[in-house]
């Protein structure tokens, strides 16, 4: 089967559960695959430096969807199955299977046909999540992520636009994120999702955050919204009442006391950028190889970061989920 459904997922999406997804991308590519070390300072208390940083991660994540009240349902290919509601040793073995790539929605199909493990990004996520329709007679509906792809910087000479866009003009997911990226064009990526159609809110924030980096006077406007019952009703407009077909983005700002001083990864985005540019690397690697230049330029800072705002974001993301479920008419039957 190329499809597995969970049985645990499959009977939460049944009886409404508050089912929440989580993408892989950033386990396979996004996170160090060694435990904490000296040249990333010091190991923030979420993490467990006996064993690798990404798989760390991944149950602090895990931790904070339950204890919010969600269910947790890791999405990935594994062995060429597109897994939906991974078991704690599939997670455990794709966080430490340092062969596993990430497929996006251009690649999924033969990497499947390969037999291969991979971690999905927002795009192949979110198309899990539509799946889960045809499977349980209700789709996945609130999925937590970092942030998302977009459009990168030099797009206009060097055309390089994530898939995350189009699959969130298409897919009826609430995706709770930190922004986009901070490598990315930001404000070119807002104009994107505006054109698109899709809603951004943001959650206790009048401003489109910027992944690690501190919220700036000069960030992109977004409606704010000031609790999740507020984000599960604006979603039951959206989808129920005026029948769109597109995500809904629930941004949150990373926590002030990790957030980096705004700039200051200006100087190592532009040279990675360039080292990038002149190496011949697929555009998949780009993204990895900004996050790994990121974290050992600013000795960790950034990873911890990156951390702080995956688990803020899992977090708030269940309390979505659970907002939906306890009003049934915000659910997308």
């Amino acid at each position: 089967m190329s499809v597995f459904l969970s049985d645990d997922i499959r009977k939460a999406l049944q009886s409404n559960g508050p089912v929440v997804a989580l993408e892989t991308a950033v386990l396979t590519k996004g996170l160090p695959h060694t435990p904490w070390g000296d040249q990333f300072g010091a190991c923030p208390a979420v993490i467990d430096s006996g064993v690798p940083i990404n798989l760390a991660a991944a149950r602090a994540m895990t931790l904070n969807v339950k204890t919010a009240g969600g269910i947790p349902a890791w999405i990935a290919v594994v062995g060429g199955t597109l897994k939906i509601g991974l078991s704690e040793q599939e997670l455990e073995d794709l966080a430490t299977d340092t062969g596993a790539g990430k497929v996006s929605l251009a690649t999924i199909a033969s990497s499947m046909s390969q037999k291969k493990s991979a971690g999905t990004t927002v795009a192949t996520t979110l198309l899990a999540c539509a799946l889960t329709r045809s499977l349980a007679d209700h789709p996945i509906r609130v999925f937590a992520t970092g942030g998302i792809g977009g459009i990168h910087r030099g797009w206009s000479t060097q055309f390089d636009v994530s898939a995350d866009l189009q699959a969130l003009a298409t897919t009826k997911t609430c995706v709770v994120a930190s922004g986009a990226k901070s490598i990315l064009d930001v404000h070119a990526t807002v104009e994107s999702l505006e054109t698109l159609g899709i809603p951004i809110l943001g959650l206790e924030t009048d401003r489109f955050p910027c992944f690690v980096e501190a919220t700036s006077e000069t960030d992109p406007h977004v409606h704010r919204v000031d609790s999740p019952k507020e984000v599960a009703t604006i979603c039951n407009m959206h989808w129920n009442q005026l029948k769109s077909n597109s995500a809904v983005l629930a941004v949150c700002p990373v926590p002030d006391e990790v957030a980096l001083t705004r700039g200051a990864l200006e100087d190592v985005i532009t040279e990675t950028d360039k080292s990038w540019a002149s190496s011949g690397e697929s555009g998949a690697q780009r993204t990895p190889a900004l996050l790994d230049a990121l974290a050992h330029y600013t000795k960790g800072k950034s990873l911890i970061a990156n951390i702080a705002l995956l688990c803020k974001n899992a977090e708030m993301a269940a309390k979505i989920a659970v907002a939906m479920s306890i009003a049934p008419e915000n659910l997308d039957t």
